[in-house]
């Protein structure tokens, strides 16, 4: 077997284990899946050939689906970590163009002095500008908002207290 042929079959079993991650099986359980999929598929590999093993398996995340079922007991670390990010990155890009809103209204407006605002839906984060002939600054305080969004987001899809639940449902 070649090094792209190789590629191709790897490629394949990270886009399955991807989908036994949110299908929300344990690391333990996946690595067995991963073993037996690689293994099926250069056995299938030598006898017809990469293309064909790997159409023959068909999509990765219909595979995943088939070979399990949903844990709902299992914390759903990974897609909490996406969903945090994500907010992450929302609320980043809205705050970048916040600030630019602010300090480009501040400009236009030419106040002279330190103007401090706290626009909707910053509560409790001020935004203050001076801008004068020689300087335009900008200084931000109170951004509270980037940690308990991205937090609130992982909590809320992870559900961490489903650990709670699968102890007590043990004991």
């Amino acid at each position: 077997m070649n090094v792209i042929d190789t590629l191709r079959i790897e490629s394949a079993i990270q886009r399955y284990d991807f989908w036994l991650e949110m299908r929300g099986v344990a690391g333990k359980r996946r690595r067995e899946l991963q073993q037996e999929l690689r293994t099926n598929l250069r056995e299938a590999s030598a006898d017809v050939g990469t293309t064909r093993a790997l159409f023959g398996i068909g999509s990765p995340k219909q595979l995943a689906h088939a070979a399990t079922e949903t844990d709902p007991s299992r914390p759903r670390w990974s897609q909490g970590a996406m969903a945090a990010v994500l907010t992450l990155l929302v609320l980043s890009t809205w705050l970048a163009l916040t600030s630019l809103t602010v300090l480009d209204t501040a400009d236009a407006a030419q106040a002279g002095g330190p103007v401090s605002v706290s626009p909707f839906p910053w509560f409790g984060t001020t935004f203050t500008v001076e801008s004068t002939a020689e300087r335009l600054a900008l200084s931000v305080t109170g951004m509270w908002q980037l940690v308990a969004g991205p937090t609130l987001a992982f909590l809320a899809v992870a559900q961490p207290w489903r650990l709670l639940r699968r102890k007590g449902s043990r004991g």
